[in-house]
């Protein structure tokens, strides 16, 4: 349905001036083409946003409210970990949901920060996953995710 970029502290710089953010239809043509390998048919709606903190305690609840979605976050696991992460199959849905609807924050390569990110997502209800030990990049890890 829905699809947020945003930044994150492990971010580059110059990822929002990509061509992709500077033409639109670009970005669009990707997502049709998307649609169209996997046999969908629903363009999702895409927000950019260059300011995670302002999102995750703004418009967060409005597009995804807790009561109607299972907030997740990935992130890589670590060898030294005292709370292991779920797994996808341990999720637990909000009681009040009709649906199983998921909002997953995926991360940049290498996870987010783990003193501000992820507490910040934690504080918004996300329960963590995690996919291994092993960092993958970003769209490796969102295939895998939505696999599950």
């Amino acid at each position: 349905e829905h699809l947020v970029l945003t930044s994150a502290k492990k971010v580059p710089k110059d990822y929002f001036g990509s061509h992709l953010f500077r033409k639109p239809h670009e970005l669009e043509k990707l997502l049709v083409e998307g649609l169209c390998q996997a046999g969908d048919t629903q363009l999702p709606h895409v927000s950019v946003v260059k300011h995670l903190k302002s999102f995750v305690n703004g418009d967060l609840d409005t597009l995804f409210p807790p009561e109607d979605y299972a907030r997740v976050i990935a992130h890589p696991q670590r060898y030294n970990d005292d709370n292991p992460p779920l797994r996808m199959s341990n999720v637990v849905f909000p009681k009040s949901s009709t649906s199983r609807k998921i909002v997953l924050a995926v991360g940049p390569e290498g996870g987010w920060t783990e003193d501000n990110e992820l507490d910040m997502f934690r504080d918004q209800g996300f329960q963590q996953i995690s996919l291994g030990t092993r960092i993958l990049r970003s769209d490796v890890a969102v295939v895998s995710l939505l696999s599950l």
